[in-house]
């Protein structure tokens, strides 16, 4: 009688575990799949603050262009610069990039949305508790089955975590790029 309290109250713990896993990783997976529309619907700023950046990467580009062609006009003094034909043709390329980017930034944000379409991820988890045909007749299976499934699902729920991970830095990197083409020029 007992055993059977006991396996009842597992059961129903194991199945709120499901639920809470199936809740978490349907919002992961919905967080992953996200493209640079939902990020500019969903986050208002977004589109100032990619203005914001493009100023910064153009001030660095200017400025960098200015010290640098400063540093090669005194090289007489002697300071080392670098030869000026170099210097504003990389400026001139990045400069290109630099107009470019918030193209760049919406194509590397499309891209894993792309990707978890070419992967045909399903859109939601859906995870069901064995029933008691597949246990086979053992009466401590049950056990077993509930303790592997909590295993399996941390251990996926890591996996989950360290792409969401990723996703997020791929995401900060690539809204920053206009920086990033902005310290190109030197």
């Amino acid at each position: 009688m007992l055993e059977l309290i006991f396996q009842g109250f597992a059961e129903w713990a194991y199945g709120l575990v499901l639920e809470c896993w199936e809740y978490f990783s349907t919002a992961l997976l919905d967080i992953m799949s996200m493209d640079y529309a939902y990020m500019k619907s969903h986050v208002p700023v977004m589109d100032e603050i990619i203005q914001v950046l493009m100023a910064v990467g153009w001030a660095l580009l200017i400025g960098n262009l200015v010290f640098q062609a400063l540093k090669s006009m005194m090289s007489g003094l002697g300071f080392e610069g670098e030869d000026p034909k170099l210097l504003f043709t990389r400026s001139f390329v990045f400069s290109f990039l630099l107009l470019a980017s918030p193209q760049i930034c919406e194509l590397g944000l499309n891209m894993t949305s792309t990707v978890i379409e070419l992967l045909q991820i399903p859109d939601a988890v859906d995870i069901t508790f064995a029933d008691e045909a597949s246990f086979g007749g053992l009466t401590g299976s049950w056990l077993l089955v509930v303790i592997c499934g909590i295993i399996v699902m941390f251990q996926t729920f890591k996996l989950i975590m360290e792409m969401a991970e990723r996703y997020f830095i791929l995401a900060v990197l690539t809204i920053t790029s206009p920086l990033a083409f902005g310290m190109g020029g030197s």
